[in-house]
């Protein structure tokens, strides 16, 4: 596993590398201080991004959303408990929060878990946004056979099979004739 730890504390950052290293987590880099931590993931690439703070601060939510957005699971620890900042940053995509980490005797497990949950959050987007874009496509069909039946007063299987065969004469997908149609009679759905 490859670990970035992002903490402005060099001590506390060294410290919880020291500890990650000692439990065999796999490579562990602190981050440099002076970039931001979304250029520093998206140059390094680390399997995990570990937000240690000792106080939460209010502008780290944003820095999350761009880690998360580049595909790169993050885990926050803190040492104090804030239910709107613990909000704020699940909404953000930590998958992970923890209040103390110092207690929890073996890590691995947290992380291991962390990477999990992000993968299965990923997997759950790429089937919604599936499912959202065959969802849009049944509409934009639908809406063509509409048009065909009201316009050339075609019954719905007539403007159905209109619609699939000229997909199938201009090589084209069924959605794609229909955003054709709406779009040549001005009412294109989008």
């Amino acid at each position: 596993m490859d670990i970035l730890i992002a903490e402005t504390d060099s001590v506390r950052a060294a410290a919880l590398a020291v500890r990650l290293e000692q439990m065999g987590v796999g490579r562990v880099r602190i981050a440099p201080p002076a970039s931001t931590l979304a250029d520093i993931v998206n140059t390094e690439r680390p399997d995990l991004v570990i937000v240690d703070m000792a106080r939460p601060d209010r502008g780290s939510p944003e820095q999350v959303r761009k880690v998360t957005a580049s595909g790169v699971p993050v885990t926050l620890f803190v040492d104090e408990d804030d239910p709107a900042f613990m909000e704020a940053a699940i909404t953000a995509g930590v998958v992970s929060y923890h209040v103390n980490a110092a207690v929890i005797a073996d890590i691995r497990p947290v992380l291991r878990s962390a990477i999990a949950l992000f993968r299965y959050a990923r997997t759950r987007e790429a089937r919604l946004a599936a499912a959202e874009a065959e969802l849009a496509d049944r509409r934009r069909v639908d809406a063509a056979k509409r048009l065909l039946m009201r316009r050339d007063g075609m019954a719905e299987p007539v403007a159905h099979r209109f619609l699939q065969r000229r997909a199938m004469e201009r090589q084209m997908r069924l959605p794609e004739v229909a955003r054709a149609l709406l779009r040549e009679a001005g009412e294109d759905l989008a």
